[in-house]
């Protein structure tokens, strides 16, 4: 497969897709999951945490896919961390973490 998916690339753009797993139900991925701005956190070789850029999107819509796209400033480390954690009370999905080592 070509960039922006495998393998990770060093300051290249990079899309992956995940689901998230239903709070309510575990076992079970959540259909069309809410995302809010700040749910989706990158770092970068074990620095802070900070927004995604572009706010995650469930695709195709009404789905149980997430698409996760990063730039290629946010790709530029050799390991890049995303942290996704639901804020709302109670959570409607689990807490999940990705870890993505780039290659050169």
């Amino acid at each position: 497969m070509a960039a922006p998916y495998n393998p990770p690339v060093k300051n290249q753009d990079f899309v992956c897709y995940v689901s998230l797993e239903d709070y309510a139900s575990p076992g079970n991925f959540k259909a069309n999951p809410t995302i809010a701005a700040g749910d989706f956190q990158i770092s970068k070789d074990g620095g802070a945490f900070a927004n995604l850029a572009t706010l995650p999107t469930v695709s195709p819509a009404s789905g149980r896919a997430v698409h996760i796209q990063l730039s290629s400033t946010e790709m530029n480390a050799d390991n890049v961390v995303i942290q996704c954690v639901d804020q709302t009370s109670p959570k409607e999905w689990a807490d999940l973490v990705i870890s993505i080592p780039t290659t050169q």
